[in-house]
C-alpha cells in the first residue's frame, strides 16, 4: 500500500512537471551516473596500476640501498676476521703457565689492539673480548676484555656457540645507544676456543649507512638475517621539534606487523617481491623484501598503502573536481539546448490556446526539425480545416433554415392538394361516378403516404398500403389486368423500413415487363432473416419479360432503381441494398435486404446523423 502511495505521489509530480525541467534533470542525472562511474572505474584502475609501478618503484630502490647499505658488512666481517686470524692476537690470549705480571702484561698489548682496530676501523662503535684467559689478573684500568661469564646471560650466546660467527642483537650500553654486534669466534693452535670477539655497531651508524636514499626508509624497515631473523627494526618517528631520524629497538618482534614468522613464510630465498597485508589495525600495509646482500641478508620494509597512494588520492579529488565542473557546463549547456528545443512546443501551446478561444486564423511558424515541422504543418492544416468547417456550417444553417422556409411553404401546397381530392372526391358521389370517386381516393392515400410528414422511414404496412394504392390506380388505367399478391411475416409489419422502396419495382413491372395480353403477376414476400444479424428481406418477382442479358444496377438509366439503392445504402450501411435478376420461371426478381428496426429508439439510432 505504501508502495503504491509512493508510486501514485511520483506519477503526480511527474504530470505536473514541465518538459524542459524533466529533460534537464534526467540529463543531469545520466551524466552524473555516467560520470560516476567512469571516474570510479578511472580511480580504480589508475590507482591499480599506479599502485603497482610506484610498488616495483620502490622495491628497486630497496633493492639499490640493500646493495649500498650492506657494502659495510664485508668490512666488518673483515675486521674480526683479522682479529681472528691474528697470531699475535692468539699468542697473548694463551697464560697457560705464565706468571701474573706476564699476564698482565698480555691484557694491556690485547687491549692495545682492540684500541687501535676501532681507530682504524670505520663506523664501529666498540670491539670488545670474552675470555677467561685474565680472569685471574686484578684490572686496574678499564679496557674491553670481559669474562665469558658476562656472556652466559645473553640469548644469542646459545646460537653462537654452534658457528663460528653470528651477527647478533644487544642490549643497550650504559651510553643508551641501541646496538648490533657481530660476534666471532678465536681459536688458540691447539684448535680450542680461546676467546670471543664482539664488534659492536651502533643502529644510528647502520641507519646513516641507508640514508642515502631518504624515499626507501618510509614506515619500517626490518633488517633481516640469513635465518629470517629479525636484527634491528628502522623506523621515522616524529622528534619534538620536528621530523627526525630516530632509533628503534627491535625487542619484541610481534608487536609489529611483519615478524619473524611472517618472513619466513612468505619471503622466498634468493628472491624479491612485495605483497599488501590487510587486516591491520593501521589499515592495509604493502611489505616490500629486497634480495639478499652478500652475506645473504636483506631489508623488509612496510609502507601504509594510504599514504603510499596520497598523491593518487589527491590525482582523484582533481579528476573528480574536474568532472564535477564539467558536469555543471554540461547542465547549463543542456538547459540552453532543452530551452531552444522546447520553444516551437510553448509557440505550438499558445496558439492552441488561441485557437480554443475562436481565433481560427492562428498559425505556428515551421521550425527547423522535421519532427517539429510536422507538429506545426499538422497544426496549420487543422485550423485551416476547422476554418472550412465553420464556413461550412455556417453555409449548412443557412441552407437549412432556407429549407425550413421552403418546407413551410411546401406544407401549404399538399392541404391544398388534399382538400382539392376530397372535394373531387364528393363532387363525383355526388354524380354517382363511383369508379372516379375511388381513383381519386387512392391518389390520396398514395400521396399522404408518399409525404408522410417529411419522415424518411415508416412501418411496414403503411409501405404495402402505398404500394397497394398503386396498383389499384393502374388497374383502373391500364387495359391489362394485374394481379397483386402479399406474402408477409406478421412480426414484421411494425418494422420500420425506408419509405417508397416497392412502388419503383411495381412500376417498372407494370411499365416495362409485360409484353402480351396475359394478366400481368406481381408477388411481393416479406420475411425476416436471423442469422448472422437479424434482418429483413423483402423479394419481388414478376412474369415479364425479365432483363436484358448483362445488366447491372450501374447500367439502370432510370432513377428509381438507383435511388432505392442508394438511399438504403446511405440510411442503412453498406451491407444492405437491392440485388436484381431474372426469376427461375421468367421474369424479374428484386431482393431487397434491410436493417430489422422494430420501435423508434432504434430508429433514433439509426437516423441520428440526419435529425441533426
Amino acid at each position: 500500500m505504501r508502495k503504491a502511495r509512493w508510486s501514485s505521489y511520483i506519477l503526480q509530480k511527474l504530470q505536473q512537471s514541465k518538459l524542459s525541467t524533466l529533460m534537464v534533470t534526467c540529463f543531469i542525472a545520466f551524466n552524473l551516473l555516467l560520470v560516476s562511474i567512469v571516474v570510479w572505474l578511472s580511480y580504480q584502475s589508475f590507482s591499480a596500476v599506479t599502485f603497482t609501478e610506484i610498488s616495483k618503484a620502490r622495491l628497486a630502490l630497496l633493492n639499490e640501498s640493500t646493495r649500498r647499505g650492506f657494502d659495510f658488512i664485508t668490512g666488518v666481517t673483515g675486521t674480526a676476521y683479522s682479529l681472528a686470524s691474528n697470531r699475535e692476537l692468539s699468542s697473548l690470549l694463551e697464560t697457560t703457565n705464565t706468571g701474573r705480571l706476564a699476564q698482565i702484561h698480555q691484557r694491556r698489548e690485547v687491549s692495545r689492539i682492540l684500541d687501535h682496530t676501532i681507530v682504524v676501523s670505520e663506523g664501529i662503535t666498540s670491539v670488545e673480548l670474552y675470555t677467561d684467559a685474565f680472569n685471574e689478573v686484578t684490572v686496574t684500568m678499564a679496557d674491553h676484555i670481559f669474562s665469558l661469564d658476562t656472556l652466559a646471560s645473553d640469548s644469542w650466546f646459545s646460537a653462537l656457540e654452534k658457528a663460528d660467527a653470528s651477527w647478533v642483537p644487544l642490549r643497550e650500553n650504559e651510553s643508551g645507544q641501541s646496538l648490533v654486534g657481530y660476534a666471532q669466534r678465536i681459536y688458540d693452535s691447539r684448535g680450542g676456543t680461546v676467546a670471543y670477539v664482539l664488534i659492536r655497531l651502533s643502529r644510528a651508524d647502520i641507519v646513516r649507512r641507508f640514508a642515502d636514499v631518504p624515499m626507501v626508509l618510509d614506515g619500517n624497515v626490518l633488517l633481516v638475517d640469513t635465518a629470517g631473523n629479525v636484527v634491528m627494526q628502522m623506523g621515522k618517528a616524529a622528534a619534538a621539534e620536528g621530523d627526525a631520524w630516530s632509533d628503534q629497538a627491535y625487542t619484541d618482534s610481534s608487536s609489529s606487523i611483519i615478524d619473524s614468522d611472517w618472513i619466513q613464510e612468505h619471503v622466498h630465498p634468493g628472491e624479491d617481491g612485495f605483497e599488501v597485508v590487510s587486516g591491520q589495525p593501521g589499515g592495509a600495509q604493502l611489505v616490500l623484501y629486497s634480495k639478499p646482500a652478500m652475506l645473504q641478508w636483506r631489508l623488509v620494509q612496510t609502507i601504509p598503502v594510504y599514504t603510499l597512494l596520497s598523491p593518487v588520492r589527491q590525482a582523484g579529488w582533481q579528476i573528480l573536481g574536474i568532472a564535477v565542473l564539467g558536469l555543471l557546463c554540461s547542465a547549463v549547456l543542456a538547459y540552453l539546448f532543452v530551452r531552444q528545443i522546447i520553444r516551437p512546443l510553448r509557440q505550438l501551446i499558445k496558439r492552441m490556446r488561441q485557437l480554443e478561444k475562436g481565433d481560427f486564423n492562428t498559425r505556428v511558424q515551421l521550425s527547423f526539425t522535421e519532427e517539429y515541422a510536422h507538429l506545426a504543418y499538422g497544426f496549420n492544416h487543422m485550423a485551416s480545416q476547422l476554418t472550412g468547417l465553420m464556413e461550412q456550417v455556417k453555409d449548412e444553417s443557412r441552407a437549412k433554415r432556407e429549407a425550413q422556409t421552403s418546407l413551410l411553404e411546401a406544407q401549404i401546397k399538399p392541404h391544398f392538394l388534399y382538400n382539392t381530392l376530397d372535394m373531387i372526391h364528393w363532387r363525383a358521389l355526388d354524380y354517382e361516378a363511383k369508379d372516379i370517386s375511388r381513383m381519386i381516393v387512392q391518389l390520396s392515400k398514395l400521396l399522404r403516404i408518399g409525404l408522410s410528414g417529411g419522415r424518411l422511414f415508416i412501418r411496414v404496412r403503411d409501405e404495402l398500403e402505398h404500394a397497394r394504392c398503386y396498383v389499384s390506380i393502374q388497374s383502373e388505367r391500364l387495359p391489362f389486368a394485374i394481379q397483386y399478391q402479399e406474402r408477409i411475416d406478421p412480426r414484421i409489419r411494425g418494422c420500420y423500413i425506408p419509405k417508397i422502396i416497392l412502388q419503383p419495382f411495381i412500376e417498372n413491372a407494370v411499365m416495362h415487363g409485360h409484353a402480351n395480353e396475359e394478366a400481368l403477376r406481381i408477388q411481393v414476400h416479406i420475411d425476416q432473416i436471423d442469422e448472422p444479424v437479424p434482418d429483413i428481406r423483402i423479394r419481388i418477382t414478376d412474369n415479364g419479360q425479365g432483363l436484358p442479358n448483362e445488366w447491372s444496377i450501374e447500367d439502370s438509366k432510370g432513377i428509381g432503381v438507383r435511388n432505392v439503392h442508394e438511399r438504403i445504402q446511405l440510411y442503412c450501411g453498406q451491407r444492405y441494398g437491392v440485388q436484381l435478376s431474372n426469376g427461375g420461371s421468367g421474369g424479374v426478381e428484386v431482393q431487397i435486404t434491410l436493417p430489422r428496426i422494430e420501435t423508434e429508439e432504434q430508429l433514433n439510432l439509426w437516423l441520428d446523423g440526419e435529425k441533426g
